[in-house]
């Protein structure tokens, strides 16, 4: 009997001990990302002590389990016999009654204590920080930078800086999330919500919005590239709101998801070669407002909304030059 008792509770540690391995392995869907940020440190900290708790309950309740199906099995009773019959133990009511209060103020206490760290924006003198506003689109990311720079999908920031992301939508919810940079953020119209991040480490961080947003959600990807100083100050140089640059990254970024990368038609119709693309007007209208007069094109999200004069003429020129009739 003894013996059995022993390979069971064997083989439910051995199980538990795979299941924790699988899911440590390369992250296996289980884990946070690799955080790069101090926020984003805090979050896999606090994931980690709850998961400590909770996985040793897990392994607590199901080891007991087993242990009770082994000692109060049948043993041959007919089946329409009553089993012995167990009384109530005071000091085990006790203790899983006051055992759960415990494990759960002690998580409580310890989020409510990384909640600031995760939260509030460290300090940082003038050189040393970065505010972007990242303006969520249907279905793109429009990120402004303090002296008009604009890009579209891609936050370049230098490293080592404090970036503060004031988050916003000029059409439905959306939700900014890059997890190796923080959590996430909604983009809610008629509000701004704010985040930022820190690292030093150079390269490129995936991110995806985290909101169903509409028909092409699943596309609407951002990435953060984190780059040394000297070329953040090229970036900035090259990506002036009427620059040709922001104009494909509108095209490539904003135009493509809905109307194909050669403008072929997607779940949007063809641009290519419509004679909308020669007409300033009216693209300036559909851009504008999601609509234009001919009606080739109507009922799209309107992209350009809250562009300035000169991010939406490089827009225009870069349709006219990549789609336009004789293009």
């Amino acid at each position: 009997m003894r013996r059995r008792l022993f390979f069971a509770l064997l083989a439910g540690v051995l199980l538990a001990l795979t299941v924790v391995a699988v899911a440590g392995a390369a992250n296996g869907g289980f884990t946070p990302v690799t955080p790069h940020s101090p926020n984003a440190h805090r979050i896999n900290t606090s994931y980690y002590f709850i998961l400590g708790f909770t996985g040793f309950v897990f392994v607590l309740v199901e080891a007991l389990l087993i242990v009770f199906i082994v000692r109060f099995r049948s043993r041959g009773r007919a089946r329409d016999v009553d089993g012995p019959q167990i009384h109530g133990n005071t000091n085990i009511e006790l203790a899983w009654t006051v055992a759960p209060v415990v494990i759960l103020a002690l998580i409580a206490g310890f989020v409510l204590y990384e909640i600031p760290g995760i939260k509030n924006v460290p300090s940082a003198s003038a050189g040393e920080s970065l505010r972007v506003k990242v303006e969520a689109h249907q279905f793109y990311w429009q990120f402004d930078y303090p002296e008009g720079e604009v890009s579209i999908n891609k936050l370049v920031v230098p490293a080592n800086a404090v970036v503060r992301l004031d988050v916003l939508s000029p059409d439905v919810a959306h939700s900014w999330w890059v997890p190796a940079l923080g959590g996430k953020i909604d983009a809610i119209p008629g509000r701004t919500n704010h985040t930022w991040f820190k690292t030093g480490r150079l390269g490129t961080y995936r991110g995806q919005c985290a909101e169903f947003c509409g028909l092409q959600h699943a596309v609407m990807r951002a990435s953060v590239q984190v780059v040394d100083a000297d070329a953040f100050t090229s970036f900035r140089m090259a990506h002036r709101p009427g620059s040709r640059n922001v104009g494909d990254e509108v095209i490539d970024g904003a135009c493509a998801t809905c109307h194909g990368d050669k403008g072929q038609g997607l779940v949007g119709p063809k641009i290519a070669g419509n004679p909308l693309m020669n007409d300033r007007r009216g693209l300036t209208t559909l851009l504008r407002d999601g609509r234009e007069p001919t009606r080739t094109i109507d009922g799209m999200p309107a992209v350009g909304k809250t562009w300035s004069n000169a991010e939406l003429n490089a827009v225009i020129v870069a349709l006219k030059q990549r789609y336009g009739a004789g293009s």
